[in-house]
């Protein structure tokens, strides 16, 4: 089994938290943590990771209440959306210039209606999750809200500061496809009306051009996994395809053009998967984490869009060294496990193959989130309940095998 051979850097509170996001600072690896504040002052971290000199720098910012999600606006590094510990509001912040000491409140975001009595009244449950849209032109950021009235709500924001409901995926769309209590959503990376969602084992894809109000199913697969789903990514540079995570342990890779099978299954935990996430420049890496403490590093070239290139460079067919087959429904399935790397006689091949790149097992509780560095492909960071966020990066020889 491949391991954490690196080095780690370590940035440790003593508070609990669930929420870590990348600030989109092209300049400086640069996270936010923020902690739940449940029988502590609640604060915000903000982290500066410096690769040169392998020095890790904070800022402490103050805030008014604890924080259960939180996702960085990509169009402005200075914004923050954050779902306070309760999930009664989801609030807009502002991080302070020098010398501040607390977030500056920006705005709430207008509550969705009830899916009962749409426009007469606010929904009773609350907010867990919060995305913003990778391309920053969008300016859209989607909200997860728990039943009663369960909902996903897109907001535009336009006026940057003054953010407008604009599409909502609730009541009448939950009725109409029987869906269970929403748990996961995720943008589509080139569209700004179409997203994905998990609902108990199912992953569903939605149009909302049509009618914002009640948004067209494009895609479901019913029984994505054997257990709930809870994450979910779509691959940056193939828009079709999509990862999927949750409690029974694996992380699954679907095509949405032909969603009958998955094209890969990955089996590398032993607990419930909180996120997964692709490299947002090399699609060819896959990080995922969960209930087992670990952080696992991922090659799923097969299903990249490094493959795709050298499918149409070389003319490949139905089958490649990996081991892909097809299973006649014109997708390729592949079963990725602790693939070392190795050609039939026996040596090692400069090429990524699928597998197991490296397994960080820094953490000693749950790991709820981990996220790739805005600023450089190869650094990403992780956080457990524990407030322990861990610094690491893609190992040298696999990012030579991808440069290379």
């Amino acid at each position: 089994m491949a391991s954490n051979t690196g080095t780690s850097h370590v940035y440790g509170i003593e508070r609990h938290t669930l929420c870590l996001t990348a600030l989109s600072d092209p300049s400086t690896n640069r996270f936010a943590l923020a902690t739940l504040g449940i029988t502590e002052p609640s604060e915000i971290h903000v982290v500066d990771f410096d690769s040169d000199e392998a020095q890790l720098n904070s800022h402490i910012y103050k805030h008014t209440s604890g924080i259960r999600a939180l996702a960085s606006l990509p169009w402005d590094p200075q914004l923050l959306v954050a779902i306070t510990s309760t999930g009664a509001e989801t609030q807009l912040l502002r991080l302070p210039g020098d010398g501040g000491e607390s977030v500056d409140y920006v705005a709430a975001l207008p509550q969705p209606p009830t899916p009962t009595q749409r426009g007469s009244s606010v929904s009773e449950g609350g907010a867990h999750a919060v995305v913003a849209h990778p391309l920053g032109h969008c300016k859209h950021v989607a909200v997860v809200t728990s039943p009663p009235g369960g909902s996903v709500s897109v907001y535009d924001f336009a006026r940057s500061e003054e953010p407008a409901l604009k599409y909502m995926l609730g009541s009448s769309t939950r009725s109409a496809h029987q869906m269970d209590d929403i748990e996961a959503v995720a943008f589509h990376p080139t569209a700004s009306s179409l997203l994905s969602t998990t609902d108990g084992t199912c992953l569903r894809s939605w149009d909302m051009r049509a009618d914002p109000q009640r948004p067209a199913q494009t895609m479901a697969i019913e029984s994505a996994h054997s257990a709930r789903v809870r994450a979910l990514d779509y691959n940056p540079n193939l828009p079709y395809i999509i990862a999927t995570a949750g409690d029974d342990g694996c992380v699954r890779i679907w095509d949405a053009r032909s969603p009958n099978a998955p094209l890969a299954e990955i089996a590398n935990h032993t607990h419930w998967i909180y996120s997964v996430s692709f490299n947002p420049n090399h699609d060819q890496l896959l990080l995922s984490s969960g209930g087992d403490g670990l952080v696992n590093l991922e090659s799923v070239v097969s299903v990249s869009s490094a493959r795709v290139a050298s499918s149409r460079s070389f003319g490949n067919n139905d089958s490649d060294e990996n081991g892909s087959h097809s299973d006649g429904s014109g997708a390729e399935r592949t079963s990725i496990d602790n693939d070392t790397g190795n050609d039939s006689d026996g040596s090692e091949t400069a090429r990524a193959t699928d597998g197991l790149v490296a397994q960080f097992d820094d953490h000693e509780t749950s790991v709820y989130a981990a996220r790739w560095s805005q600023a450089d492909p190869w650094i990403f960071a992780s956080l457990s309940f524990d407030g322990r966020m861990v610094i690491n990066s893609v190992p040298r020889d696999e990012k030579y095998k991808i440069l290379l």
